[in-house]
């Protein structure tokens, strides 16, 4: 039985997710992401006191969303600041 060679070639996709992490590496963003893609990626859980988990309820009711869809939406607003200057 022939041994692996340690030498063996990358098949194009290895090449290109090996192309994709070093460009990552600098910041450079590897793919367009699309805001309304599904929400399939990551989830976080979040632990809320009392007061901040009213605060939430409270402006959410106002604003007319869910609190889920408030949380997303405030967080994307504060985003655009922070990263828009």
């Amino acid at each position: 039985m022939a041994a692996k060679s340690p030498n063996r070639h990358k098949s194009k996709s290895e090449e290109q997710l090996v192309e994709e992490f070093a460009s990552g590496a600098d910041g450079a963003p590897t793919r367009n992401l699309e805001p309304s893609a599904p929400r399939t990626h990551k989830k976080i859980n979040v632990p809320f006191n009392e007061y901040e988990f009213q605060q939430l309820e409270e402006a959410a009711n106002r604003s007319g969303r869910s609190k889920l869809n408030y949380l997303r939406w405030a967080m994307l607003e504060q985003a655009k600041r922070d990263l828009d200057g």
